[in-house]
C-alpha cells in the first residue's frame, strides 16, 4: 500500500514510472529489488524475513526520493514569480519591481554591449581584409 502511495506521489510530482524504477533498481541494477517492488505494486506481500526486510529498504529509499522531490518542488515554487540574478538579488532596499526594473536595464546595457563588439570585430575584420587585399599589395 504504501509502495502506490509512494509513487503516485511521484508521479503527481511528475516524475516517470522508469525513472522510479531506476532509483529503485540503484546503481548495481538490483533486479531483484525491482521485482520485489514490482510485486508490491501488484498488491502480494513478500514471504520471509529477508524480503520484508528487503521491501522496507525499498520503500525507505522510495520515501527519500519522494522527499527530496518535494523539498526540490518547493524550492522552485517559491522562487516562481522572482527575479533570480546574483547581482540583482544581493542589492538591499530593493523590492521586486525594482528589481525586475534593474535587472532590465542590466540585461539591455549587456545586450548592447555584446551587439557593439560584435560590430566593431566585424568592421575591423573588413578593414583587415581591406588593407591586405588592396593596400599592402
Amino acid at each position: 500500500l504504501r509502495a502506490k502511495t509512494y509513487t503516485a506521489d511521484l508521479n503527481e510530482m511528475g516524475m516517470s514510472l522508469q525513472t522510479i524504477r531506476r532509483n529503485v533498481a540503484g546503481a548495481q541494477n538490483d533486479l531483484k529489488s525491482l521485482k520485489m517492488y514490482q510485486d508490491a505494486l501488484d498488491g502480494s506481500a513478500p514471504v520471509g524475513t529477508d524480503d520484508i526486510a528487503q521491501l522496507k529498504r525499498i520503500l525507505e529509499k522510495i520515501n527519500n526520493l519522494r522527499l527530496n522531490k518535494a523539498e526540490e518542488e518547493l524550492f522552485w515554487a517559491r522562487r516562481e514569480g522572482r527575479v533570480v540574478s546574483p547581482i540583482v538579488d544581493n542589492v538591499p532596499d530593493l523590492n521586486d519591481d525594482e528589481k525586475v526594473e534593474v535587472g532590465n536595464f542590466l540585461t539591455n546595457i549587456t545586450m548592447y554591449g555584446v551587439q557593439g563588439a560584435a560590430w566593431n570585430a566585424i568592421l575591423l575584420l573588413v578593414v583587415f581584409i581591406t588593407l591586405v587585399t588592396f593596400v599592402l599589395r
